[in-house]
C-alpha cells in the first residue's frame, strides 16, 4: 500500500467503538505503521474523527486542541455514574415543566467562560495514571475545576425527557459534565444519552466518511479518494512560500524575519510548493517553525 506521508482521513466513526480501536482498524486498512488521531471520542460518542498518517501525526495536537462542535441529547430526571449511558444509571428528582425561558437562561448561564470539574471517567492523568482505571477501582480524585469556554449552546425540549443540545466549545470541555451541570440547574439531574461531534475547527463532519464504508472499499483509487494532504485541512491558514535559504533556518528550528504580518498562524511551503509544516508570526515580524512535517 502507498506510504501516504503527509495524510489524513476524515472518518466519522460509529458508537460502540473507541477511538483507538478505530485507529487500530485504519492502520490495518492501510498498512501504515503510524497513526494517530486528533481529540480522542468516547466509546458511546460517535462524529468526526480526523485520523493523521505518518509525518502528519505531528499536527495531532494541533487539531486537538482547535473548538469543537457537537450535538448531544441529554437524559432528565436520571443520573448516571459515569455520566452517560454507560453507566449505573440511578432516579434523579421530578422532571419540572420547562419553558423556553427556562432554557434560554440555561444558555446564557452556560456561555463563555465556565468552571468544570473534569468527570473521573476521562482520559485525564493524575500521577501517571488515567482517572478511569482510578474510577474502574473505586478510588475517587479530588479533581481541580477547569475553566472552559462555550462559544455557543442551543437547548431544546425533544420531549418531556430529553434535551437536544447543540455546544460550540474550547478544548477540554467535557459534554457529559456540562450535561450533568444542566440537569443539577434544572434540579432534576441528567446524563448524557447521546453525543456526536460535528466540527473540528471549521472541518466538518458532512466531508467524512463513515469507518464502515471506508473499511469496505477494495479499490485503490476509492481509497485514495478519502484520504487527504493534511495543508488541505488549513484552507483558511495564510501560506508563507519560503526561500531555500529560510527552508533551511525552518528545518533547523529557526525563526526567520519576514517583511508583514498579514495573520499570526502560517502554513509554510517551499519554492516547490511542498507542505512543510506550520509556524506563528510574532509583532516582530520572525516567522517562528511551530510543528515542522519534513
Amino acid at each position: 500500500m502507498h506510504n501516504f506521508n503527509q495524510s489524513c482521513i476524515l472518518i466519522n466513526k460509529p458508537s460502540g467503538i473507541s477511538s483507538n480501536e478505530t485507529l487500530r482498524q485504519i492502520k490495518k486498512k492501510l498498512k501504515q505503521k503510524k497513526a494517530g488521531f486528533s481529540g480522542i471520542l468516547d466509546p458511546m460518542a460517535s462524529g468526526l474523527l480526523i485520523i493523521f498518517l505518518n509525518k502528519a501525526t505531528k499536527l495531532c495536537s494541533y487539531f486537538s486542541d482547535a473548538d469543537k462542535e457537537y450535538d448531544a441529547v441529554a437524559r432528565l430526571g436520571k443520573i448516571s455514574s459515569t455520566g452517560d449511558g454507560d453507566g449505573l444509571i440511578s432516579n434523579g428528582n421530578s422532571i419540572p415543566k420547562l419553558s423556553k425561558t427556562d432554557l434560554k437562561m440555561i444558555e446564557e448561564k452556560y456561555t463563555g467562560k465556565i468552571s468544570q470539574v473534569p468527570p473521573m471517567f476521562s482520559a485525564i492523568k493524575h500521577n501517571g495514571k488515567r482517572l478511569y482505571k482510578y474510577a474502574r477501582e473505586g478510588i475517587l480524585i479530588n479533581r481541580k475545576p477547569r475553566t472552559i469556554e462555550i462559544f455557543k449552546i442551543e437547548i431544546k425540549q425533544i420531549d418531556s425527557k430529553h434535551l437536544g443540545i447543540n455546544v460550540c466549545c474550547s478544548k477540554g470541555t467535557y459534554i457529559r459534565a456540562l450535561v450533568e451541570q444542566i440537569g443539577e440547574e434544572i434540579g432534576c439531574g441528567a446524563f448524557l444519552k447521546k453525543l456526536v461531534r460535528t466540527q473540528i475547527k471549521d472541518i466538518n463532519i458532512s466531508d467524512s466518511v463513515t469507518l464502515d464504508n471506508f473499511l469496505a472499499l477494495q479499490n485503490t483509487q476509492d481509497i485514495k479518494n478519502h484520504i487527504i494532504n493534511v495543508d488541505k485541512l488549513l484552507n483558511n491558514t495564510y501560506s508563507y512560500i519560503a526561500s531555500s535559504q529560510e527552508k533551511a533556518h525552518i528545518l533547523n528550528g529557526n525563526k526567520v524575519k519576514i517583511d508583514d504580518k498579514p495573520c499570526s498562524n502560517v502554513k509554510i511551503y517551499d519554492q516547490s510548493k511542498q507542505f512543510i509544516g506550520i509556524g506563528i508570526i510574532n509583532d516582530q515580524l520572525e516567522l517562528l517553525p511551530k510543528k515542522i512535517l519534513v
